[in-house]
């Protein structure tokens, strides 16, 4: 007695159509996966914005200044997290200065090889400073509005100091532009409402 095997297999046909969908499905989770990590980022460095305006919010309360970030010669406090320390002691306004999630990848890998290595945190600048260490008498238009500017690098990966368009979600979520928070109106003098913060 002669047996005969029915043998099932899968075709070529067949396993090409299960790769083309495999390749359809990746194509579409992948780029919802970045941007969910975009996503994650900007909401962390909003976060972080806010609780560094804050903490120098209750700085200036106890002290009747900001925290100077330029030093009595009116030189740069370098690096950056430097203008933030008084912040964390020797009363903690703050736990720990953050890192901006959009200069640093894992541990402490900088996302932008470029970038200054002295910006290793948000930049933090204030009208204070600017006139009366480094002498300035015509400020930047938010200089001359907000009393202080904490600024990420956005998710260009480009800390350019708030010096650009202030990064706009709307625009796509990896448009130029850096995040940036402003303090309270600095001035007397006329100033568009979107150059002051609080």
């Amino acid at each position: 007695m002669k047996r005969t095997l029915n043998q099932t297999a899968f075709t070529l046909i067949e396993l090409l159509i299960v790769v083309a969908i495999i390749g359809i499905l990746a194509a579409i989770a992948v780029p919802n996966f970045l941007n969910a990590q975009i996503r994650a980022k900007v909401a962390k460095a909003e976060s972080e914005l806010k609780s560094i305006s804050t903490a120098l919010e209750a700085y200036r309360l106890d002290n009747n200044i900001y925290p100077p970030w330029l030093d009595a010669s009116g030189v740069q406090k370098n690096p950056v997290n430097r203008r933030l320390i008084p912040l964390t002691t020797p009363v903690s306004y703050i736990g720990a200065v953050p890192q901006d999630p959009f200069l640093y990848g894992g541990y402490g890998q900088r996302m932008n090889e470029e970038q200054n290595a002295a910006y290793v945190t948000y930049d933090y600048t204030d009208a204070w400073s600017r006139i009366n260490f480094g002498k300035l008498t015509i400020l930047p238009a938010q200089a001359r509005c907000a009393e202080y500017k904490v600024t990420s690098a956005g998710p260009d990966y480009e800390n350019t100091w708030g010096n650009t368009v202030t990064y706009m979600p709307s625009n796509g979520l990896s448009s130029f532009g850096d995040l940036i928070r402003l303090g309270a109106r600095a001035s007397s003098w006329p100033c568009d409402d979107a150059l002051v913060g609080l």
